[in-house]
């Protein structure tokens, strides 16, 4: 069992290292993408409504109107879908020069898109490599035209002023497409916000050994497939960040977050579906994952019913600290339930349990097992309330299906 001591001590003399040296994300990246939204149906009109509704006080926390923006969703990202595929140079998406082709239908001007959104205070993000025109396959052909293509691809994302960019990797089997992107990207010389969306495969980063510090051309990171609105596959995308989360020199940090995909919270169906869209917010919070919303932000009955998952600042605080460590699996019975645990400033920790079973269930933790003092105060970060002291083991009991806990402990 890891001591909080130790792990503070190796952040300290520990070098770090950044591969993409750009300055952004130094807490994890907070925003809305299209595609679980949309799929390839994205257009100009859709985005520019997303927009507007991150910046609107149509809902109030604590009382007061508050926006997406402001309480940092402050990226939304085009997805795929925006090509013009099969009209260009061998019947891709791409001209001989290059150039990579837009549907003029769907987005007739990305400098206006871009602009529409600085003026609403938002960060827009763009697309590449493509999986529903899988142009790669065709580039890899012909190596001399897809270093045009490369070259194309980023000249359009920084000529727009796009601030993000999500790299695909669809037919990029040995990771050329997204290195020459990336290449032509750091050429510029702008700080541009950087997802590879590998899929936990192909040309991802190191499993989590120390001496991987130094590797990570990113600002975050896929750490597994396409995630569903389905609770178990969105609990087993949780498993994947696992191997980036060791305890003395994580690969998941500032600048280079290990992410297990967009939200499906609001997306998730069925009786439970509340109940598991906040366990799920949970546990991308207690691991540091960037939250990017999927959800249709314009249905407003579906936002309403979700809406204080996703603005509770308490854990929304969780995600964004950083005291050494993005959060790490504690314990667990498996198939039933597990704890994880995250360092929080001034030696607090944020806990989250939650139960994967089908049934209600009891757990009970040391309070030494999760590197904290045998008499600590607690607060329910869900229900926002303080819980009072809790004396060597925390009891949690009846905690029914899918449900969590999220307590910020702090030692008395």
């Amino acid at each position: 069992m890891s001591k909080l001591p130790s792990i503070v001590f190796a952040i300290v003399l520990l070098p770090v290292l950044y591969a993409l040296d750009n300055g952004l994300a130094q807490t994890p990246p907070m925003g809305w993408r299209s595609w679980n939204c949309y799929h390839l149906d994205v257009t100009d009109t859709e985005i520019r409504k997303i927009i507007d509704a991150v910046a609107a006080k149509t809902r109030k926390v604590d009382g007061v109107p508050t926006s997406l923006l402001e309480l940092g969703y402050e990226h939304v990202g085009v997805d795929d879908g925006w090509q013009a595929c099969g009209t260009g140079y061998k019947k891709s998406y791409h001209a001989e020069d290059g150039t990579p082709l837009v549907n003029k239908t769907k987005f007739p001007d990305l400098r206006a898109l871009v602009s529409y959104a600085h003026g609403k205070g938002v960060k827009p993000g763009w697309y590449d490599i493509n999986c529903h025109c899988l142009d790669e396959y065709t580039l890899h052909d012909d190596k001399a035209w897809a270093q045009k293509a490369y070259a194309g691809d980023a000249k359009l994302v920084l000529d727009a002023g796009f601030d993000g960019l999500k790299i695909d990797n669809c037919g990029d089997d040995d990771g050329a497409g997204f290195v020459g992107r990336l290449k032509n990207i750091n050429a510029s010389g702008r700080a541009i916000l950087i997802e590879n969306s590998d899929q936990g495969h192909g040309h991802g980063p190191p499993r989590g050994l120390p001496t991987d510090r130094d590797w990570c051309p990113m600002n975050f990171f896929r750490t597994d497939g396409d995630i569903g609105p389905d609770f178990g596959n969105v609990m087993s995308k949780l498993q994947h960040t696992i191997p980036f989360q060791n305890l003395t020199a994580p690969i998941s940090r500032p600048g280079c977050w290990a992410y297990p995909d967009m939200l499906e919270v609001g997306n998730i169906g069925g009786s439970l579906a509340v109940i598991e869209s906040r366990t799920h917010f949970g546990a991308w919070c207690v691991v540091s994952s960037p939250l990017i919303l999927g959800l249709d932000i314009l249905d407003n009955k579906r936002v309403d019913s979700i809406w204080d998952i996703i603005s509770n600042k308490e854990a929304i605080a969780v995600n964004q600290a950083w005291a050494g460590h993005p959060g790490r699996l504690v314990k667990e019975v498996s198939g039933s339930w597990q704890i994880w645990a995250k360092v929080l400033p001034k030696g607090d920790q944020a806990v989250l349990v939650y139960n994967w079973g089908s049934k209600s269930i009891d757990v009970s933790i040391a309070l030494k097992d999760l590197d904290l003092p045998e008499k600590c105060t607690a607060r329910d970060i869900w229900n926002h309330k303080d819980v009072g002291t809790i004396q060597r083991t925390w009891n949690v009991k009846a905690l029914s299906k899918h449900d969590s806990l999220f307590y910020h402990f702090t030692s008395a």
